[in-house]
């Protein structure tokens, strides 16, 4: 048995946590290619992508799910996180795998108020990757 770290949903309800997306929604988001601002799907046409996250074992990295333009205009000017970042924004190239990250640890304890016992595997957050060879302007 897999297990997925849940948290409630309530859209509209309360502030957002830029910096702590809601687990759900950004493993839903890539999943079904979502846009992470206003969550409906976004065509090969207008899928944009921010160039942020990580080379791991020959891999480019990353947990942000696709956006629409007009709402990557959007969280250019609402987002701390994406201040300053407007030259990372570009259309998402095809060829990505979606993988699954795997969490534990004390940060999930202080995070989320719980514990995962040794050897317990829970899912965290999506990620898109692509292999680093395709990537090397992203990296």
């Amino acid at each position: 048995m897999r297990r997925a770290m849940w948290m409630p949903h309530t859209p509209g309800v309360g502030r957002p946590i830029f910096a702590k997306p809601h687990q759900v929604r950004q493993r839903r988001s890539i999943a079904e290619m979502r846009c992470t601002v206003c969550g409906e799907k976004t065509p090969e046409g207008d899928r944009w992508w921010f160039q942020l996250g990580e080379v791991r074992e020959g891999w480019f990295m990353t947990t942000e799910a696709p956006v629409h333009r007009r709402c990557a205009d959007f969280a250019l000017t609402v987002c701390p996180h994406l201040r300053g970042q407007e030259d990372r924004l570009e259309p998402m190239p095809g060829g990505f795998r979606i993988l699954s990250s795997l969490i534990g640890g004390p940060a999930v304890e202080r995070d989320f108020g719980f514990t995962i016992r040794p050897g317990e595997r829970v899912i965290g957050a999506l990620k898109i990757a692509w292999k680093e060879k395709f990537m090397r302007r992203a990296v």
